[in-house]
């Protein structure tokens, strides 16, 4: 073979590595174009401003694991929002009473609450009624706020906004409360005012 082939096979020969770099970057190119697209973070779902189904008149029942009826919602008007899973009622009635009586009764222009009626929240000016079970010293306790939430697993009335408490002609106003139906005991935070009767011996 004369020394000019022998060259041109050197100068090859030397020029296989880079080839071969430059051949699998370009099928790395490839391979990663050909691959699915990581579409990242998908974007939050948005809140649903239209509801998906209205009822008038309707009623939400709540049952307790044995099948014993918890509480009841009535609403003049009923509208579901998939997004978040929520109902918005116009004219609500809760009634609810609990295994040992104690009954509770709360009303307000509007309201919010899930598909079970596990938590609902009154607006626009909501008044409850907590009664004591029959034999149970004391009467009925008021509420009345323009927000108070219902927690009827719990039986737990509370508010974060300015609340009036009365019972037996005594008033007390707080700017937040918690009232536990199952104890009976009612927290008021912040400034508390009001007048107590004491009782005549």
């Amino acid at each position: 073979m004369s020394p000019r082939w022998w060259l041109v096979l050197e100068r090859a020969q030397a020029s296989l590595p880079v080839l071969a770099a430059a051949g699998l970057a370009g099928f790395t190119w490839w391979l990663v174009q050909s691959s699915p697209q990581d579409e990242g973070t998908r974007p939050a779902a948005q809140v649903s401003s239209a509801p998906d189904y209205e009822l008038h008149a309707a009623r939400v029942a709540r049952f307790d694991a044995s099948g014993r009826l918890e509480a009841v919602v009535d609403g003049q008007v009923m509208r579901h929002y998939p997004v978040p899973d929520r109902l918005l009622i116009d004219e609500v009635l809760l009634l609810g009473r609990d295994e040992q009586g104690q009954g509770l009764r709360a009303t307000a222009p509007e309201g919010e609450a899930d598909q079970s009626a596990a938590v609902v929240t009154l607006r626009g000016g909501a008044q409850v009624v907590a009664t004591p079970a029959a034999g149970q010293p004391g009467g009925p306790v008021r509420f009345e706020g323009d927000t108070v939430s219902v927690d009827t697993r719990e039986r737990i009335v509370s508010s974060k906004q300015p609340v009036t408490l009365s019972q037996d002609g005594n008033v007390v106003r707080g700017q937040s409360m918690r009232h536990d139906e199952r104890t009976g005991v009612t927290l008021l935070g912040g400034r508390v005012t009001g007048q107590y009767q004491v009782p005549s011996r």
